[in-house]
């Protein structure tokens, strides 16, 4: 089915084309009976209709972020600050210094690290709640939009980063014109996101652990965004399809949703919100089962997803690209 594009909801959020169709098999998800469209033109996947802002608030909650200062249960948690830290070492073999935006910058953990280092570092975090955590551990005030922090801006940065945020913006083209305005000539611009053009997204399908919704506004064809970026003034420096951060946790998810654990599971007993909930409804068997099982599922799950990236297909994917001087830059700008 063509969409007529007379509506303003299925308006490409990337490319802002038009030529968009339903995209087959992503239909009525829940929670929220939620449904993709996909663009002909860019390969990008999105919500359609969009949610507003007040849709999209109810899902920003301590479910999500985690009730305290912690969003995982503690060893977990412990290893997603390593993997901030492993963050700010990809910033600082392409940038030994200068000033960092980091777009969705969470609880700011890797901004932490790189301010301790003697970058000058600035965050932006749409959740209150975020950026009170972020604020609280590099401080000094994050910014909660592009916009606001455009205008107040008067410098460039060396390196801007997307962390795992883009896919949640609602008008990723209108982030990149601003980001391109921010970035210095030569600078460095950082997106990791999930790969909606991935071998383990076709497998999953609706049950994709990346797929998020309504969180997850856009989900990218991450070679096609690529290739957007190389049009509109930027030079790919690298395009990675490997993540232990991600990777491997999709795979397990994966794997277990075969075994018929339950959607999501074993993420959703890794947060600190949801630990010891998920299993309400599991057998005393099926809850030994799955935790016999856990530690060579979770090695199986780990080789799977590195041969997958290997492949060029990883569940997530991170593009590194480079401003060129003397170019134009986004259309719209």
């Amino acid at each position: 089915m063509i969409l007529t594009g007379s509506e303003p909801d299925v308006e490409c959020p990337l490319c802002k084309g038009r030529e968009t169709i339903a995209k087959r098999g992503y239909q009525h998800i829940m929670p929220g009976d939620w449904s993709l469209a996909e663009c002909l033109r860019c390969g990008a996947s999105f919500i359609a209709p969009m949610p507003d802002a007040g849709t999209l608030a109810k899902y920003y909650d301590d479910d999500y972020y985690g009730p305290g200062e912690s969003k995982f249960i503690g060893p977990v948690e412990r290893i997603s600050w390593l993997f901030r830290f492993l963050r700010a070492r990809v910033v600082k073999r392409l940038q030994p210094r200068g000033r960092i935006l980091d777009v969705g910058c969470g609880r700011g953990v890797m901004l932490k690290v790189l301010k301790h280092w003697g970058y000058c570092v600035d965050g932006i975090e749409l959740d209150n709640a975020a950026a009170l955590r972020a604020e609280k551990n590099i401080g000094q005030p994050v910014y909660r939009s592009l916009e606001q922090l455009a205008a107040n801006a008067a410098q460039r940065y060396e390196v801007i980063s997307f962390w795992h945020s883009l896919e949640h913006l609602p008008d990723p083209h209108r982030a990149l014109q601003i980001t391109h305005q921010l970035l210095s000539p030569g600078g460095f611009l950082i997106i990791a996101a999930p790969n909606m053009a991935s071998r383990p997204a076709s497998l999953s399908g609706k049950n994709w652990l990346h797929l998020d919704l309504p969180r997850h506004l856009t989900h990218f064809d991450m070679l096609s965004l690529a290739r957007f970026l190389e049009k509109e003034d930027y030079r790919i420096i690298r395009h990675s399809h490997f993540s232990q951060e991600y990777n491997p946790i999709d795979a397990l998810c994966f794997i277990f949703e075969l075994l018929g654990c339950g959607d999501l599971y074993p993420y959703r007993i890794m947060t600190s919100s949801h630990h010891g909930k998920d299993n309400v409804g599991f057998s005393a068997g099926k809850r030994l089962l799955s935790l016999v099982l856990l530690p060579p599922l979770t090695m199986f799950a780990i080789i799977g997803a590195n041969v997958s990236s290997m492949a060029g297909s990883g569940s997530t994917s991170t593009l590194i690209v480079q401003k060129e001087r003397g170019r134009g830059g986004i259309p719209g700008e």
